[in-house]
């Protein structure tokens, strides 16, 4: 019988280039699909092996003293990604099977996000990629593979786009806004007009000093949005102010998952140790009190909360990748009874896509 603390791997995938990017499509005609953004630096032809830094390295591209980090090269590195599209086969008894459906040929890939609108009818993903361009892809109709729609470029100076993230989660929106940090720091605000697909810039600000490797908008107020950076800042802005100043700094940068009620920024409500450093976070899609964080050295975790928030506990925790633990989310698709949703989850340097269903017994 397995350990319901930690499930085993229903199946796993070699996506070839390391892979740091995964998102279910959240629509129910296409929920058992999800993406899977990669990230590699272009083969050195004197070397044998293709050079492979991690997104948290390269774009700082800074000098390192420390002997498991890689150091500055003069040479500039040509960064390749892949747009994978996964389909999650059933074959019964929870047993499943990956088919990977679709190879797209991309600068690499940092972030990607779907709007939980359909756009033009169509369901949308935004990828935010190593050349700084910000590209949506669609569905078209009942269809299962991507085509690109419309690609803007959000600066000419060689800044990556770090992530990405759209303004209608919870709000739909005729006009979303889809906001993207940069690894100068600068924060682009960008209007979508779905019929043409057409992208214009409403608003940049520089926000961090550092790399900016978060934004993210409070869904239920879309005039206020969210950001992170190297500089060990979380950052409110308020758009109606043209983000002229930050409404809000805290400073922080350890291994644990925070839990902040935005009408009372003074200090968290909750603060859950995960250990390894928290790369990303996602909620259980219908759930409030379940949380999904990937945790680079130390795995991915389900966390658990009270009814008052004050208490966070890991009940589920998945170990069995040997890298890097970056990209994961929770599966759309229907689950039986109190089941949980299905997770993918990758890791970097191995390159390496599990499947795996988080214990039953969160509740």
């Amino acid at each position: 019988m397995s350990d319901p603390f930690n499930p085993p791997s229903l199946d796993s995938s070699d996506t070839i280039y390391s892979a740091d990017s995964i998102e279910f499509c959240p629509f129910e005609s296409h929920s058992h699909l999800f993406a899977c953004g990669t990230y590699q630096l272009a083969k050195d032809e004197s070397e044998d092996e293709p050079a492979v830094t991690a997104p948290e390295l390269t774009a700082a591209d800074t000098d390192s003293s420390d002997d498991d980090e890689p150091t500055k090269v003069d040479k500039p590195m040509l960064r390749l990604g892949r747009l994978l599209v996964y389909a999650v086969e059933s074959e019964g008894d929870d047993t499943y099977k990956l088919n990977n459906s679709e190879r797209i040929e991309t600068a690499a890939i940092l972030d990607m996000k779907w709007s939980h609108q359909l756009i033009n009818g169509n369901p949308t993903l935004g990828v935010a990629d190593a050349s700084g361009d910000l590209s949506l892809y669609q569905f078209k109709s009942t269809g299962t593979d991507l085509e690109i729609v419309t690609k803007y470029q959000t600066n000419s100076s060689s800044k990556l786009a770090l992530s990405l993230d759209w303004s209608n989660r919870v709000q739909a929106s005729e006009q979303p806004q889809i906001a993207v940090s940069l690894s100068s720091g600068d924060i682009t605000l960008l209007d979508l007009d779905p019929t043409s697909s057409t992208l214009t810039e409403f608003l940049t600000w520089h926000a961090h000093d550092f790399e900016a490797w978060i934004v993210g908008w409070n869904y239920h107020d879309t005039n206020i949005l969210y950001t992170g950076a190297d500089d060990c800042r979380l950052k409110g802005w308020d758009k109606r102010m043209d983000c002229s100043y930050a409404t809000f700094v805290s400073k922080a940068y350890d291994e644990n998952v925070l839990i902040w009620d935005t009408r009372s920024m003074r200090q968290p409500l909750s603060t859950t140790e995960t250990g390894g450093g928290v790369w990303r976070l996602k909620w259980h899609p219908t759930r409030k009190d379940v949380l999904l964080a990937g945790c680079m050295h130390n795995g991915f975790h389900v966390i658990n909360y009270d009814e008052g928030w004050a208490t966070g506990s890991i009940e589920s925790s998945f170990m069995e990748h040997a890298s890097l633990a970056y990209g994961t989310d929770w599966s759309y698709a229907p689950t039986k009874g109190d089941q949980l949703p299905l997770v993918a989850s990758c890791s970097f340097y191995d390159h390496l896509l599990h499947m795996w269903r988080p214990s039953e017994k969160v509740n």
